[in-house]
């Protein structure tokens, strides 16, 4: 898929430039074409195929290798002392980020001296076959050399599941959620699979509860019936179509990815890549409120998937204030 989207990429820019080159020469040399008689409109025609151009190509190949970093205040009951915590989500790793990315995301983290690091699934893009992918996630054991306490969890990529809206999820790929969870838990990594841990942060203590993957059917909040509710419980789900299940279940704040912001954000228009389940569009990137109880916040994640794109909407590390 990589070459069929590169390949549409190279096409759209030589459907451009070239015409875009032709049109400017025929407004200086060619004295009886329409392009030199009508040269005002040529020069407006040739603006809007550059700026097309100019477009794809700083989506395809220069935003997408930016690193922002998104700060977010949330507060949520029982939460006396402000807790520092790092969410990334998408990595994607394999056809367009590396290891090199990795390291550049794990030096961002490094320097928010976050209290933890949560990282909300698609570590993986599971498109390149054979290859081990599940190498270019290495840096990460540096967060926990560092001391940081750091919780995963898998996304639908892992399960090589997509989704339809007419014929619902479709296995595209094979199942390699055994081969993350074996790469990144002897990296001390602790990787929750619908499971429920207690934590102290300052003196507090907060229940981190690690969701399965939603779009593989492999969700469930069994783990959650016996817990304390008496202390704030924080889930790591990654895709937020899964908030309103959540929401039953006496969470205080959901923490996801999945959507990529859209990959394409366009002003009044919002997210352009939108995901199979039926969300509301601001639950595409930021703060929400699900319920009352209920609080969701959605990162736009490091990664693309399908084609290289990002516009309006540069791969982020978030640093979440909860107090």
């Amino acid at each position: 898929m990589r070459i069929f989207y590169d390949l549409m990429i190279a096409i759209f820019l030589v459907g451009t430039i070239v015409p875009a080159g032709i049109i400017l020469h025929s407004t200086k040399r060619r004295i009886q074409s329409w392009e030199y008689r009508h040269k005002r409109w040529s020069f407006l025609f040739v603006t809007l195929l550059l700026f097309g151009a100019t477009t794809i190509f700083y989506g395809s190949f220069i935003e997408p290798t930016f690193l922002v970093i998104r700060e977010q205040t949330i507060d949520i009951p029982g939460i006396n002392t402000p807790i520092r915590i790092a969410l990334v989500a998408d990595f994607q790793v394999g056809p367009y980020k590396k290891a090199v990315y990795m390291d550049r995301i794990v030096d961002r983290i490094l320097s928010l001296q976050p209290d933890i690091v949560m990282i909300a699934g698609d570590q993986v893009d599971n498109a390149n076959g054979p290859t081990d992918e599940t190498l270019e996630l290495a840096p990460l054991a540096r967060l926990v050399d560092a001391g940081i306490p750091t919780y995963a969890i898998h996304g639908n990529h892992e399960y090589g599941v997509s989704m339809s809206r007419k014929k619902g999820p479709v296995f595209l790929l094979g199942d390699v959620s055994t081969q993350v969870y074996d790469a990144m838990t002897p990296m001390g990594i602790t990787y929750l699979v619908n499971d429920v841990v207690t934590t102290t942060i300052h003196g507090q203590d907060i229940q981190i509860f690690g969701g399965d993957s939603y779009l593989a059917g492999k969700l469930a909040f069994d783990a959650l019936e016996e817990t304390m509710t008496e202390i704030p419980t924080i889930a790591l789900i990654h895709n937020p179509a899964a908030a309103w299940l959540a929401a039953k279940e006496k969470i205080d704040l959901i923490l996801s990815g999945h959507t990529h912001g859209g990959q394409i954000r366009l002003p009044f228009v919002g997210p352009v890549g939108r995901i199979a389940e039926a969300i509301p569009a601001d639950w595409y990137q930021g703060l929400v409120e699900v319920d009352t109880d209920t609080q969701l916040f959605v990162t736009s994640g490091t990664g693309e998937t399908g084609a290289r794109a990002r516009l309006f909407n540069p791969p982020e590390v978030v640093l979440l204030k909860v107090e």
